[in-house]
């Protein structure tokens, strides 16, 4: 069986409070051998870490989500520093910028400098411990200047990235975009929203992405694959993603399956030292 590292996975979402340990178990069943939980904020990062700690496959990352970012306080930054020391907390995530105007829910977004500070004084973190980030980007799809990209591109220059690694989470950007990050050094992880039919350009820089810098992830219980979209994503469904993604790589470059499903595996257990 293919084992897989789902490297951004909401364990801790309320949606799977009925049902956890159902889908955990279903799950490790289905080949996910590994998984990376990351918090939002102070109290999903230590729910995160109460996971990681009661399941053996399951790692946490402890952050301040850029939506949380209204609520950012020095003491926050005390409160991911504690957690950060905690067992089996293997990064700091998710966190970034996002600058999308949720309409469904009249939410708007922190200001920019608000957010660039909470990422980066986070980011800081991460450099003095040395382990990885996760990083949450996102703007309008109007935004063809793709500043939330730009925005954390001069952050990750100016703080640095740590020599642990960086990750973009649930990249849906264009090639270009992906490769600006990975000559930074960053790893890109593609979920279910790069198989959506509309989202050609991000297969297409999946497959120009580096063989040492490709991750799957499923964003669970967000965003299932285009072969099942509209269900809850369930980290069992991280097969479907990567089938879709290596399948779509092999026929634009002709590259061996088996090489690239191997790649994105070898490239977490490195990213997250497991």
């Amino acid at each position: 069986m293919t084992q897989y590292f789902d490297t951004h996975a909401h364990y801790d979402s309320g949606k799977f409070n009925a049902d956890r340990e159902e889908v955990l178990r279903a799950a490790h069943e289905s080949g996910v051998a590994l998984v990376v939980d990351p918090g939002d904020c102070a109290a999903t990062s230590a729910r995160a870490v109460a996971i990681a700690q009661e399941y053996d496959f399951v790692y946490a990352a402890v952050g301040w989500h850029p939506e949380e970012a209204a609520g950012w306080t020095d003491d926050s930054l005390e409160q991911i520093r504690a957690l950060a020391a905690q067992p089996k907390v293997c990064a700091i995530g998710e966190i970034g910028l996002d600058y999308h105007t949720d309409y469904d829910d009249d939410i708007a977004p922190a200001p920019h400098s608000v957010q660039i500070d909470c990422m980066a004084r986070q980011l800081e973190v991460a450099v003095r411990r040395n382990v990885p980030v996760e990083l949450h980007l996102r703007h309008e799809d109007s935004d063809g200047e793709r500043t939330s990209h730009m925005d954390a591109y001069n952050v990750l220059r100016e703080v640095g990235v740590p020599q642990a690694g960086c990750v973009l989470h649930c990249f849906g950007e264009d090639r270009a975009t992906m490769e600006r990050f990975v000559e930074l050094g960053c790893y890109i992880a593609y979920g279910g929203a790069a198989t959506f039919k509309r989202n050609d350009d991000v297969r297409e820089a999946f497959a120009a992405t580096p063989l040492d810098r490709i991750l799957f992830e499923t964003y669970c219980p967000y965003m299932a694959p285009d072969l099942i979209r509209g269900l809850e994503c369930e980290p069992a469904m991280i097969s479907i993603t990567a089938n879709a993604l290596v399948n779509d790589r092999v026929d634009r470059t002709g590259e061996d399956a088996e090489t690239i499903a191997q790649a994105a595996w070898e490239n977490a257990c490195k990213l997250f030292q497991k």
